[in-house]
């Protein structure tokens, strides 16, 4: 890039270096096989970069057009088709979603005292989209952490099992599944990160009478030009996908058998609304630039500059998050899907207030920042993602290379 247009972004070309450095160390410590950075301010791309292997044992660098499983970072994106539904009325996040799920009607809560007893109990009230839109309802990930967790382990163990069979269950018979498990607490009362937002995925299938993958494409990817962005990934883009690796005492270990796995090559029965997209650096670049631009670019419009105001500002209070063991999230609160940032300093980043976005399972993380014109992306696949550290490291070089 020209030195000239990265002057007009308002960030020192020679502070981007600092940039180019962090990564370089991510890869040649050995934390990651290869990863890729973009940096977009005032409506310039500023940085655009990537490093380390795409394929270590192919010997592949990493291309900036590489595609990445975002998993987690596919919320904003269900968050965002849901809200072009909302924006038409056909909800209100204070709706029940019993309505619209049947499944869903009459929930139990599983409580265990403090001898580790189980009492299963009606809940107090109904799961609305507020609480799905916020991770308030109570429904946990599949896990141990808890009996609800086990519950719902359970029922992913057993639709692996009929996928062996050539039984495949999609989305809708997914999420009925789900509403079988125990909730962990009664809707509102806590913070859990969980399987809310595939429940949410499936809603916007029973609004818009359309498979989430092609309301998705309907109404963000093709309006903006994602031209990568997709619960798959074609036959012909498989040379471009990013391999994961883990971190061992032997060196990075590539990691197979990914569980709902956005690299497929096929599309797959179940649409995860909470984590099943496969992306690049540009696309998520030009998603997070429509999230920048309250809801439009380049002409489009996505949402309201009304409806991005109530997604990103903040609906949990974070005392709630910390209870469940999120440190990332210090200095943060929750909107709809994402977080917003509240406390730079109990954060320790030198961003902004009001700074929104969110990360994926393997290390991917983007940023919008209003305050300063900027979109940040970060993306690397690494087992785990030490998403409390490497994203961390970028934003701070990112942040450093203002220069106004």
């Amino acid at each position: 890039m020209e030195a000239a247009d990265i002057k007009r972004s308002g960030l020192s070309p020679k502070r981007l270096a600092q940039v180019d450095a962090c990564l370089r160390r991510i890869v040649d410590s050995g934390e990651a096989a290869g990863l890729g950075g973009l940096v977009i301010r005032r409506g310039v791309t500023a940085y655009r970069n990537s490093f380390g292997m795409q394929d270590l044992e192919k010997k592949i660098p990493m291309q900036n057009d590489s595609i990445y499983r975002i998993y987690s970072m596919t919320k904003t994106f269900t968050v965002t088709a849901a809200m072009t539904l909302y924006e038409k009325g056909l909800f209100t996040l204070h709706d029940p979603i019993d309505g619209f799920l049947p499944a869903f009607r009459k929930p139990k809560v599983a409580h265990t005292d403090e001898r580790g007893t189980v009492t299963i109990v009606p809940a107090k009230i109904p799961i609305t989209f507020r609480n799905l839109f916020t991770m308030t309802s109570g429904i946990p990930y599949p896990g141990t952490e808890s009996y609800s967790a086990r519950i719902m382990k359970e029922i992913e163990e057993q639709a692996g099992g009929d996928a062996k069979k050539g039984i495949v269950w999609d989305t809708a018979k997914t999420v009925d599944a789900a509403a079988k498990a125990p909730l962990c607490f009664h809707p509102g009362e806590h913070w859990l990160y969980g399987f809310s937002h595939d429940i949410l995925g499936r809603l916007i299938e029973v609004l818009s009478g359309k498979k989430l993958g092609e309301y998705l494409d309907e109404t963000i990817f093709k309006p903006l030009g994602l031209t990568d962005t997709a619960f798959y990934v074609p036959p012909e883009k498989q040379p471009r996908i990013a391999k994961v690796y883990s971190p061992t005492e032997a060196g990075l270990k590539e990691v197979s058998g990914l569980s709902s796995d956005p690299a497929v090559s096929r599309p797959p029965a179940f649409e995860s609304g909470g984590g099943g997209l496969a992306s690049t650096l540009d696309d998520v670049g030009r998603f997070g630039s429509m999230l920048l631009g309250f809801g439009a670019l380049d002409g489009e419009r996505i949402l309201s500059r009304k409806t991005v105001e109530l997604i990103r500002q903040n609906h949990v209070p974070p005392e709630l998050i910390r209870k469940f063991g999120f440190p990332a999230m210090a200095g943060y609160g929750y909107g709809l899907g994402v977080r917003t940032m509240l406390d730079p300093a109990a954060a320790g980043l030198n961003g902004s207030v009001g700074e929104w976005a969110w990360d994926g399972m393997l290390g991917t993380w983007y940023c919008v920042d209003p305050a300063e014109d900027l979109v940040a992306v970060f993306l690397l696949q690494r087992l785990p993602g030490a998403n409390e550290d490497l994203p961390r490291r970028f934003a701070q070089t990112v942040y450093a290379a203002i220069d106004d």
